[in-house]
């Protein structure tokens, strides 16, 4: 599944106990990664959830979420301040951090950083993030969807300007209610002036301003080795003095090696989420997760187009029995996730299970030519197992014939983002800040940096705006249903299910949980 960072709530879970970690020291432990090894560390360039979690440890955001209170909390920001509309604000810097080569950190830094991800000729995963800032258009021209941007004569977003060395105001297109929250994304990291100049350079040897840097030349394909930088000066320091984050491709491979004493912290695989406990007596937790989970139609296929046909096909699907096969998991009845202000329990009218109805949207919609192709990645070890489970679904209530294509994550994302890619597949989310809005726009915005099914239309769009521009909170969120509402009957992307996460770790750490930002071993305490 293709996901962003998903936040955990609603913690609970056993003492430690046992063996413990293999974490080399008092203080270090190795955290496990079931994910393809990263080919670059660069959080401007990264929306997914494994580099994310590296960004966490090596970048620190502007703001965050405080873990205790649940209110936002200045980490490189001294303030954020809006102006009576929300449409321009001013950020201003705390004085005296650095990056870890050094350099002072300053103003120029964002607004040169942020115009490098602007620049839609970069194709740089978080560019999408900055088209609600003035000026955005001109670096990224009209492009054939699917297509790279071409670049442009103007390198820079009109709406951002450095007002001194620690203040950069920040511009947008219309008034956005939302943007201070916003601003805790790792995707706005700054970028020191050398890895500016040749990010390709430093691809593999990035300069964070983050508690941790790189203890050790890092290669494609290594384990990511990290030690506690002494120059961070900002909120909630990890105890650890040393990480290593080991990429494991294989989820049950990952889960063995804890078992066997080699690893520190590992999420919970789904062949395992009714094994767990019994595998690692008082060592793990378990988790509501922020997120969803959703089948992905694309929008490029023309065979997909009528709606009554993607109605069709969540009608089809018994959630209940598909949840009750993944374990740990609830049906998904709306496009947001449950702990979101603004959520609707039951906001989707086309995700009951209705074989009846389902087969009479089907005729009304034309039928469907071909077979269905379910893609599912084979790094996963029921990718197949679930593809095969809503495909037999498919097949029994709406008489389609169903084929699978096995590719592992990674190919399936480069088809689908250059509009290759046929049929469905699995995809997922989490918010990077605690709004509806991060749902709605990132996944279906005609621009969203998340759209994974090429969808696009106007009214949706012009809603989202709305939301934007509205100061209220309250009324911005009803706006933001409006939008959902558009999603779910478009239905570009078909909700599944929200999951539960589990976690085993060692005896030598205790993870940090919080209802507000969820349980993390980057900031376990250490016994």
């Amino acid at each position: 599944m293709a996901l962003g960072l998903s936040l955990v709530l609603a913690s609970c879970g056993g003492k430690s106990g046992g063996d413990g970690g293999s974490g080399g020291g008092a203080k270090s432990e190795v955290i496990a990664i079931a994910a393809d090894p990263l080919e670059y560390i660069n959080p401007l360039n990264e929306n997914g959830s494994p580099g994310i979690q590296v960004a966490m440890a090596m970048f620190a955001p502007l703001v965050t979420t405080d873990p205790n209170s649940g209110k936002l909390l200045n980490v490189m920001a001294d303030s954020v301040t809006p102006d009576k509309t929300s449409q321009t604000w001013t950020i201003k810097l705390h004085p005296g951090n650095t990056f870890q080569n050094g350099q002072p950190l300053t103003a120029k830094d964002y607004v040169d950083s942020w115009n490098l991800t602007a620049q839609g000729s970069n194709a740089w995963k978080n560019n999408g993030f900055f088209s609600k800032v003035e000026g955005y258009e001109a670096l990224n021209p009209e492009t054939p969807d699917g297509a790279t941007p071409k670049p442009t004569s103007v390198k820079a977003l009109s709406g951002l300007k450095q007002v001194d060395d620690l203040t950069f105001t920040v511009k947008l297109k219309v008034p956005f209610s939302q943007f201070g929250l916003t601003l805790q994304y790792l995707g706005l990291a700054p970028l020191p002036e050398e890895v500016r100049k040749d990010p390709d350079a430093y691809k593999r040897k990035p300069i964070g301003n983050g508690p941790f840097k790189l203890a050790a030349d890092w290669n494609a394909g290594d384990d990511i080795k990290l030690a506690k930088w002494d120059g961070y000066k900002g909120p909630l320091v990890p105890e650890a003095d040393a990480i290593t984050y080991r990429f494991i491709p294989n989820a049950d491979t990952a889960y063995n090696e804890f078992l066997a004493g080699n690893i520190d912290f590992v999420d919970v695989p789904s062949t395992k989420v009714k094994s767990f406990k019994d595998d690692a007596p008082d060592k793990w937790v378990t988790s509501i997760s922020s997120g969803a989970n959703y089948l992905t139609l694309p929008a490029w296929d023309p065979r997909f187009k009528n709606p009554k046909l993607r109605h069709a096909f969540s009608m089809a699907i018994d959630r209940k029995a598909f949840a009750d096969l993944i374990g740990l998991s609830e049906p998904a009845k709306a496009l947001v996730a449950p702990d979101m202000d603004g959520y609707r329990a039951d906001s989707c009218k086309y995700c009951d299970f209705d074989p009846a109805k389902a087969k009479q949207l089907l005729a009304e919609a034309g039928g469907f030519s071909g077979p269905v192709n379910i893609n599912y990645n084979t790094t996963s070890a029921t990718g197949q197992i679930n593809a095969e489970a809503i495909g037999n679904m498919i097949r029994q209530n709406l008489g389609l014939e169903v084929k699978y294509t096995g590719k592992v994550g990674s190919e399936i994302t480069e088809l689908a983002d250059t509009r290759k890619l046929d049929g469905l597949r699995f995809s997922g989310w989490g918010h990077d800040y605690p709004s509806i809005e991060d749902y709605l726009t990132p996944m279906f915005k005609s621009n969203g940096d998340a759209n994974f099914s090429g969808y696009n239309n106007p009214a949706l769009d012009a809603v989202l705006a709305k939301g934007d521009a509205e100061p209220d909170p309250e009324k911005a969120i009803k706006l933001y249903q409006q939008a959902e509402d558009i999603a779910l009957e478009d239905m570009p992307l078909i909700p599944l299910i929200t999951k539960s996460n589990a976690y085993l770790h060692s005896d030598k750490i205790e993870p940090r949980v919080s209802k507000y930002v969820g349980v993390s071993a980057l900031w376990a305490t250490f016994k």
